[in-house]
Order: structure tokens, then sequence, then C-alpha cells
């Protein structure tokens, strides 16, 4: 098996964020990687402000989850690649 490069992750992850905001588990899925990668890389972005992390707590259960959104700059990144 062939690692991809962060590259192509970070490149995938954009280009599936431009259709629809998502959370880490959703986007873990749809790239077909770990959650730890997904995590990393958005956090990674979030410092590039092409993405914005937001953090919400489910009112029944009171779990967390991480909703990732595409920013402005990011969208402008995504259009070169």
């Amino acid at each position: 098996m062939v690692k991809r490069r962060s590259y192509d992750i970070k490149k995938k992850l954009l280009l599936t964020l431009k259709e629809a905001p998502a959370s880490y588990a959703q986007l873990e899925r749809k790239l077909n990687t770990g959650y730890r990668t997904v995590k990393a890389n958005c956090e990674e972005m979030q410092v590039w402000n092409h993405v914005k992390i937001s953090t919400l707590t489910h009112p029944a259960n009171g779990k967390r989850a991480h909703k990732v959104e595409i920013t402005k700059e990011g969208k402008a990144v995504s259009q070169r690649l």
C-alpha cells in the first residue's frame, strides 16, 4: 500500500468541504483515512485560515463533535488545485 502525501489529503479535504461542511468522522469516511490524520490536517489548515473548526455539544448526550467549514481563503486555494 502506498502512503498518500499530506498535500493530496489536504487537496481532497478542501474539495470535499467545498460541497458542504462536515464533521471529522464524515471526512474520515469520505477521504478513506484515519481520524487522527483528518484532525491533524484540519488543525494545520486552520492555522493557514483555509478552514474553520467549530466545536459543538450534542444537547441530549453532551458529546462533543467538530464541524469543519471551508473559508474564503480556502475556496480561493481550492480553485488553484
